[in-house]
């Protein structure tokens, strides 16, 4: 079924004008080298911030419910509209979100689709833009607590997979209906989860098919076992253990007690490790010595797959765990201290289904740090990343080959041949905020100036991208409005 919709995607072939280009000038700006220390933050989590808000739809939630340090960016901003649609108002000041439920009116107007004659009349309309996070958390909050709904998404989130989360919350007993194409939004979730004890085999490893899963059999309050292929992000389960569920992990399969828990009135969400990773790389791209901090990051094992691939490469990254504090959300925090550069550093290599799924989001920056690398380095286990925003596979290889980067491209993973001289010059990113921000985290290593296309896309997930690898040395020129 995936296969038979690749046409339908919107082409990576073409470079979107959607967003404006960034301009990068290589090398690293005086007041960065030789610095000593430099530390600088990112932002909260992506993944944290979606489950965080969706917490406020649980049972056992509170009237108010205060997200602090949540993600900007307009992945977790999709989110926001989705939820007011439900009557569920969202305040935002800085990165704090304020949410209570029951504020507001819930409207029912839905937008048109060339494939639906006619929409389901009373049923909410929820929209969710490009997240496929947003749209598939949500699916399994609203199949659970069984409120109707109509949730959709933008052109290109309407042909990603929605079937592998979809097929094991119909054998819980949710009425699910596709509205336009099978296995795709928009769907319309009709009836909740009503089986209890039920054991559900999910068919990928994605955390956001588990934890749609999980959200759905928590908000209903049914026992369930969940079983699954590889072992991915689990913040999900985190954050219910964190709330008082009670969850039992075994080999290769969860099981969800159906007891009652109880969401705090505030949570808190740590430094993103994904966006941790994008100064992280810049500083060992550029080598000239010194130290770099990132604060308050995430440090689950199941999200630093990055640093743990070049730790195991020889790269000098290290963890300093906060003390006196408990875990944020369930989710231990600390420091990432990076010296130096990656002299010694041959290749890297990912071939553990468990290790790529913690370093996922960042296969497209791996990839432009092994190009610099003098051996052989290979991504493997990734088949999961040709239905990303983009087939991520193909377009990591096209932007990092016009860079002079000789890489090939797999069925499930990327060959990376390094030694190879790389320039600056224009890039494609694609549309795709992860390309955009590998593409960029490169060239600020290039003499040079590099135009990334569309490179703005960083605002998706990571908005002070710019501003963040600039207190770092990068030389970037300003957004565009």
């Amino acid at each position: 079924m995936l296969d038979a919709r690749r046409g339908a995607r919107k082409e990576f072939d073409k470079p979107g004008t959607d967003s404006a280009d960034l301009v990068v000038d290589g090398g690293r700006a005086e007041e960065a080298v030789g610095a000593g220390a430099l530390s600088v933050g990112v932002p909260g989590d992506k993944s944290v911030s979606h489950r965080a808000l969706l917490a406020a739809l649980l049972p056992g939630a509170p009237a108010v419910l205060t997200v602090r340090h949540a993600n900007p960016g307009g992945a977790v901003r999709a989110l926001l509209p989705a939820m007011r649609a439900l009557g569920v108002d969202v305040a935002a000041d800085g990165g704090t979100l304020t949410v209570r439920r029951g504020a507001l009116p819930v409207p029912q107007q839905a937008r048109e689709h060339p494939d639906v004659t006619a929409w389901p009349a009373g049923v909410p309309y929820v929209e969710t833009g490009g997240s496929s996070a947003a749209a598939r958390l949500l699916i399994g909050v609203l199949a659970g607590s069984g409120t109707a709904a109509v949730v959709d998404g933008d052109e290109v989130l309407r042909h990603r997979p929605m079937d592998w989360l979809i097929d094991p919350l119909a054998e819980l007993g949710a009425d699910i209906a596709y509205l336009g194409d099978d296995g795709c939004l928009p769907v319309w979730v009709k009836g909740p989860v009503c089986r209890p004890g039920r054991t559900v085999e999910l068919r990928v490893g994605s955390a956001q098919a588990r934890s749609g899963v999980l959200l759905a059999v928590a908000a209903a309050g049914l026992p369930a076992t969940v079983r699954h292929p590889v072992r991915s992000r689990d913040h999900t389960e985190r954050m219910l253990a964190a709330f008082g569920g009670v969850l039992e992990e075994g080999d290769g399969e969860l099981v969800w007690g159906g007891t009652a828990f109880e969401v705090p009135e505030v949570i808190e969400v740590p430094a993103d490790p994904s966006l941790a990773a994008y100064p992280v790389a810049a500083h060992l791209l550029w080598g000239d010595g010194g130290t770099l901090r990132v604060p308050g990051v995430c440090l689950n094992p199941t999200r630093t797959g990055f640093f743990e691939v070049l730790r195991r490469g020889g790269a000098d990254i290290a963890y300093e765990y906060e003390a006196g504090r408990g875990p944020r959300g369930g989710e231990p925090v600390g420091t990432v201290v990076v010296r130096g550069g990656l002299d010694g550093v041959e290749s890297v290599r990912v071939d553990e289904p468990a290790l790529l799924h913690a370093l996922i989001d960042e296969v497209p920056l791996l990839a432009v740090v092994a190009a610099r690398l003098p051996g052989t380095s290979w991504l493997g286990c990734a088949q999961e990343l040709r239905f990303k925003e983009t087939d991520r596979l193909t377009t990591t290889a096209r932007m990092a080959g016009a860079f002079g980067a000789r890489v090939e491209v797999a069925a499930d993973g990327l060959t990376v041949r390094g030694g190879a001289p790389l320039r600056a010059g224009v890039v494609p990113g694609f549309e795709d905020h992860r390309i955009a921000m590998a593409a960029a985290t490169l060239a600020g290593c290039l003499p040079g100036r590099t135009t990334v296309r569309g490179g703005a896309c960083h605002r998706t997930s990571f908005p002070d991208f710019a501003d963040v690898q600039r207190a770092v040395g990068a030389r970037i020129a300003k957004d565009p409005v």
